[in-house]
């Protein structure tokens, strides 16, 4: 009898226990999916973008570059060369432009002077590579690198030559659009023109009187051939993960670089959507919700602060460059 009334009593408690929210558990169940399916579609792209990012920080991983480390005393002894004073040399540039106008200008004592950029030299090599010398200087020090050779494909016999053919160059494409702003009623105070350093160019291939097959572009800014024979690439494995990592922009032809663009662009949502999706999930296990918010704030603590400094870096000088 008690059995009974125990299988009894069980439906009626399941029945007035809190049901599990189930539009709550499908959609994170979406999230789940979304997060591991994303992941398999893109791998590919995350290692290329990833490792090839990395490798922009490591020049010497994957390369033939010898290296060697000077010091401080070691670079004077050999070159009589001292470090530079940043301040001393600001010093000195203010003063100078002082003594040309009448700015009246004074170093900001809240901003310490540095130095930026690279101060390298290069010479090639008796191998056909180059030695490198970086030097600090303001520490004093300095590295000295030699590259090794790199592969070379054989010239194009017709590289330089200049195709005149007006009709199909840049310049005709200005003269043609010279009136399109005024009727479309945009105001501009002169009129489009081409563009002195990004050039199209045409793609083709020919074969010479051997039956070698060559590469050719043109230059429809400048009308000169250029080219390479229409082999595997030479270029090596790391360079080739540099040239795919910058590699930007949609083309105006729907080719291989498209593709490759739109992935990009896939790989970059599927990034954002990974940071948010996880979020979603360690938001799911509340044993994990203390620790995991001290490293959230932690996390967005120290992006912010680096992200604010390089951005002062980078932006610290005339950011006007040429290109769209």
């Amino acid at each position: 009898m008690m059995q009974r009334d125990s299988a009894e009593e069980t439906p009626a408690r399941q029945a007035g226990a809190p049901r599990p929210r189930r539009g709550y558990g499908a959609a994170m169940k979406f999230v789940r999916r979304l997060h591991m399916y994303l992941g398999l579609l893109v791998f590919p792209w995350v290692l290329l973008f990833g490792i090839s990012g990395a490798l922009f920080n490591h020049p010497e991983i994957g390369r033939d570059i010898e290296r060697r480390e000077m010091s401080q005393e070691e670079l004077t002894g050999l070159t009589g060369m001292k470090p530079w004073n940043p301040d001393e040399i600001a010093q000195r540039v203010v003063a100078q432009l002082n003594a040309g106008s009448s700015g009246g200008y004074a170093l900001d004592p809240g901003a310490p002077s540095s130095f930026s950029g690279w101060p390298l030299l290069a010479t090639p090599s008796r191998s056909g590579g180059r030695h490198v010398l970086i030097v600090s200087l303001d520490g004093g020090g300095a590295t000295v690198s030699t590259h090794a050779p790199e592969p070379k494909s054989d010239p194009a016999p017709f590289a330089g030559t200049t195709v005149e053919l007006p009709e199909y160059r840049m310049a005709a494409v200005q003269d043609q659009v010279k009136e399109l702003l005024p009727k479309l009623g945009i105001d501009a105070p002169g009129p489009l023109r081409a563009h002195p350093k990004i050039h199209p160019e045409l793609h083709f291939r020919v074969r010479d009187a051997n039956a070698r097959a060559w590469n050719v572009v043109y230059d429809l800014g400048t009308g000169q051939l250029d080219g390479r024979p229409a082999s595997p690439g030479q270029l090596g494995f790391v360079e080739l993960l540099g040239k795919l990592h910058t590699t930007h922009h949609f083309p105006v032809h729907g080719d291989m670089a498209w593709l490759f663009a739109l992935f990009a662009d896939i790989t970059g949502i599927t990034l954002a959507l990974w940071a948010l999706s996880g979020l979603a999930m360690w938001w799911q296990m509340k044993p994990t919700r203390v620790l995991g918010a001290i490293a959230i704030t932690v996390a967005v603590a120290a992006a912010a602060l680096v992200m604010r400094g390089t951005a002062s870096e980078i932006q610290f000088g005339n950011m006007q460059k040429d290109g769209p």
